[in-house]
């Protein structure tokens, strides 16, 4: 009895790893070895027979948020020891969740064979799965979509150039932490901090970061998304200077120009 639970233990996990696997059609191979004893060929071949396109440098990852959420990002490690040396890889995806996870031992008299060796287990783990991509299982961002996400920037200038908005909306750059460029636009109501541009792997143009609902003068209840995508609430305020105190954070804005 004992056995039967363990195989179907197994057979679950594998077809829940499968099951992960099928939302997503691109590895960014992060490599950190320059290709030690050819690993990160032989990585990339692994996966690209599997039917995955492979990158390896962040710059070719798609900007679209729905190509480059069906990415994860492939980092592993090893360590040459006496007796057997094990090599492990993940893989996360842009929103920075683990979705696989392996190691593999080898143990010859060669630190290479070793390790070429512990890599191809590890990796004949992922092969063994069944795969097909889907993208019904690719992750959504989950922050509030809006029609106004998809402006571009010489839409959302034109926008900001009216006479008729509130003196929170405008284009902001972040003072201090990772760097974000957002546009606050109004939205049914609201007010919506749209991401123009961003430093953070795990963060995409267009994606909403913060929403506003005004109080009174210069105060707005605040909603907003940490660079994990977990929810908080605060009170904002904009001073006359046009700097935007958000928690711990400032925001300035650079357009329209606060006089």
């Amino acid at each position: 009895m004992k056995r039967i639970i363990s195989f179907l233990f197994a057979m679950s996990s594998i077809m829940s790893f499968a099951q992960q696997l099928d939302g997503y059609n691109c590895i960014f191979l992060n490599s950190h070895t320059n290709n030690q004893w050819g690993l990160d060929d032989r990585i990339k071949s692994s996966f690209i027979e599997k039917g995955f396109k492979v990158v390896t440098s962040r710059d070719e990852i798609s900007k679209k948020p729905n190509e480059r959420l069906a990415t994860l990002e492939l980092t592993y490690s090893f360590e040459i020891k006496y007796g057997g040396t094990p090599f492990n890889f993940k893989l996360v995806n842009m929103l920075g969740e683990k979705v696989f996870e392996a190691e593999g031992v080898g143990n010859t008299m060669s630190a290479k064979a070793d390790a070429n060796r512990a890599c191809k287990r590890a990796l004949g783990k992922m092969e063994k799965l069944p795969y097909k991509y889907d993208p019904s299982k690719t992750p959504k961002l989950p922050t509030p979509t809006t029609e106004k996400s998809s402006w571009t920037d010489s839409q959302i200038k034109d926008y900001l150039s009216s006479a008729d908005i509130d003196e929170i909306e405008g284009i902001y750059k972040n003072m201090g932490g990772p760097f974000y460029k957002l546009a606050i636009l109004e939205d049914n109501g609201k007010y919506l901090a749209i991401v123009m541009d961003t430093d953070r792997s795990n963060w995409f143009v267009g994606s909403v970061k913060i929403i506003f609902e005004k109080l009174k003068d210069k105060f707005y209840n605040t909603s907003y998304y940490d660079d994990n995508y977990s929810r908080l609430e605060t009170i904002s305020e904009i001073n006359v200077d046009g700097v935007l105190k958000i928690g711990d954070y400032s925001y300035m804005k650079i357009y329209p120009i606060t006089k």
